[in-house]
């Protein structure tokens, strides 16, 4: 069986590109996790604004990649981001 995006993971329509390239099978009966996501979604996880994102993407700390000439971020690298924004908050070495 095909892997399919669970709706609203990559926008708000249904993603139209290979899904097996951005999202994963969880276990069992859970829904997919998406491996990637779009601007908007990737700021609502951080919790921050979109032009927030957009200056961390510039100044070289949020990675992303494009396909088809959109934007994507790696839910890898946004939870690896948080982790070490975290990390350093509470004076743990990063």
């Amino acid at each position: 069986m095909r892997a399919r995006c669970i709706k609203g993971a990559l926008g708000p329509m249904r993603c139209r590109m290979d899904s097996t390239t951005f999202c994963k099978d969880g276990d069992g009966d859970e829904q997919m996790r998406p491996l990637a996501v779009r601007p908007l979604k990737a700021a609502e996880m951080l919790g921050i604004s979109i032009s927030s994102l957009r200056r961390l993407t510039i100044a070289g700390e949020l990675p992303m990649f494009k396909h088809d000439r959109k934007a994507f971020y790696r839910v890898a690298t946004l939870d690896a981001w948080l982790a070490q924004r975290e990390a350093s908050q509470n004076g743990q070495p990063t």
